[in-house]
């Protein structure tokens, strides 16, 4: 199991709980996505773009099964972390810190955010970008958009979606991430990527998928933007204070602010 895209999940259930929903049961798929391409072209998206996106796009099943049967939350604190911080991921870990260690250092001077945070965000996302997910993004989001109990949340990230192809950062055959439409190294929802994705390494594209540079520099500027304060560590679990609350801006689950710090501590001390 993935626990982040789990917890990411089901942060997204929580925030979303409240949200309108839309039933789309009554109409056909196809005439839903033609008056959502339109609404795309409405907001400059090209014809070029959307029928690259969107041609063929059909709901995906897997995604809704994943979706209606979100498992509820049952391990405790130790077990989630044993899960998780394993001596596989704590040795990569300083493998990664260290491999990576000059442009980490360069790009948490810039930023004002300690590198090993930066690395331990990337492990728990995509275990260092082993394993981004293999959906394609537009479809996935189309699929959740037309769903109807939260259509509108993912009507806008399918939007986002196309304009970001529209910007030209990924072609839309590569964009992929998980069923949930979260996307690259990193696992920014479109949303996300649009408000602090970074074209560090000045190619032109926020290239989030494939870009160590882009990915570093994309998380480095979300707790930047957030308020990281880089003279004070992570907190606690059962005080969050310092930074504790911008890692539950990334991910709402207290476990996974926990981990990451904890993943974080184990870098720059060199053992668990």
């Amino acid at each position: 199991m993935r626990f982040t895209l789990f917890l990411a999940a089901a942060a997204t259930l929580a925030c979303m709980a409240c949200a309108s929903a839309q039933d789309n049961s009554k109409q056909p798929f196809g005439a839903w996505l033609s008056a959502l391409r339109q609404e795309a072209a409405q907001q400059g998206i090209s014809d070029t773009v959307l029928n690259e996106a969107l041609n063929g796009v059909e709901p995906i099943d897997r995604v809704l099964e994943l979706d209606q049967a979100q498992p509820e939350v049952t391990l405790t604190l130790p077990q989630y972390l044993k899960q998780v911080l394993t001596k596989k991921m704590l040795r990569q870990a300083r493998e990664h810190y260290r491999d990576n260690r000059d442009l980490l250092k360069k790009i948490g001077a810039q930023y004002g955010v300690q590198p090993q945070y930066i690395v331990a965000l990337w492990g728990i996302e995509t275990h260092y970008g082993s394993n981004m997910g293999n959906t394609y993004t537009v479809g996935a989001l189309a699929t959740l958009a037309y769903d109807g109990r939260r259509s509108d949340y993912f009507r806008g990230e399918l939007l986002n979606a196309l304009q970001i192809l529209q910007q030209g950062h990924i072609a839309a055959h590569d964009m992929q991430g998980s069923w949930a439409g979260a996307m690259g190294q990193c696992q920014f929802m479109p949303s996300s990527f649009l408000k602090y994705a970074v074209d560090y390494d000045g190619d032109g594209r926020k290239d989030i998928w494939h870009s160590k540079a882009d990915v570093f520099a994309s998380i480095a500027n979300y707790l930047h933007s957030e308020g990281w304060n880089p003279k004070k560590g992570w907190g606690t679990r059962t005080h969050p204070k310092d930074n504790f609350n911008v890692l539950l801006k990334w991910n709402r689950s207290r476990y996974f602010a926990t981990a990451a710090g904890q993943l974080a501590d184990s870098i720059v001390k060199g053992k668990k």
